[in-house]
């Protein structure tokens, strides 16, 4: 019992600092694309993209998000904001059901720095298992976690714009 307690005691406070960020205005426009060749043709009803940080995760199926075609590319839209954190590991994961989720780490600092869109880059690895929540493990202690992509693969870009007051 004391340690379902001490759960949602910390649950509550994770709560109230996001909350706290949002209300005070700290959160920063972050817009990111994700591209895969049209030939691929994904599964856009079951395929989403989840952005994770410590401060928690927010997620998008492709079918929700703003959709175009580039260069033989579907590309996918999607925004939303980030806060500063302590220990900004921050990334994307692609998850396109039955296959291994593809998951991008990103480098962006503490506090977002408005940046103009970043290189299309491939994922960091593949994962079979829950990618969500073994992000912030290492590699050694990740169960099916893989540096062998397939070869054709989601890409991602972003960017951060000037700083909202909300």
């Amino acid at each position: 019992m004391t340690r379902l307690l001490f759960h949602a005691a910390l649950i509550l406070a994770c709560a109230e600092c996001a909350s706290v960020s949002k209300a005070a205005g700290f959160g920063f426009p972050f817009t990111l694309e994700v591209r895969i060749p049209k030939s691929a043709n994904p599964d856009i009803k079951q395929t989403r993209v989840i952005y994770v940080a410590n401060d928690g995760r927010r997620a998008a199926y492709l079918w929700a998000c703003k959709e175009r075609e580039e260069a033989g590319f579907l590309v996918f839209q999607n925004e939303f904001l980030i806060y500063p954190e302590d220990k900004p590991q921050r990334g994307l994961i692609v998850q396109a059901f039955p296959a291994a989720s593809q998951v991008f780490r990103l480098s962006i600092s503490q506090t977002p720095v408005p940046r103009d869109w970043s290189p299309w880059q491939r994922p960091s690895y593949v994962e079979t298992g829950d990618p969500v929540q073994t992000f912030f493990l290492p590699d050694s202690q990740a169960p099916g976690r893989s540096t062998n992509l397939p070869p054709v693969c989601f890409e991602v870009r972003y960017k951060i714009e000037t700083k909202r007051i909300e």
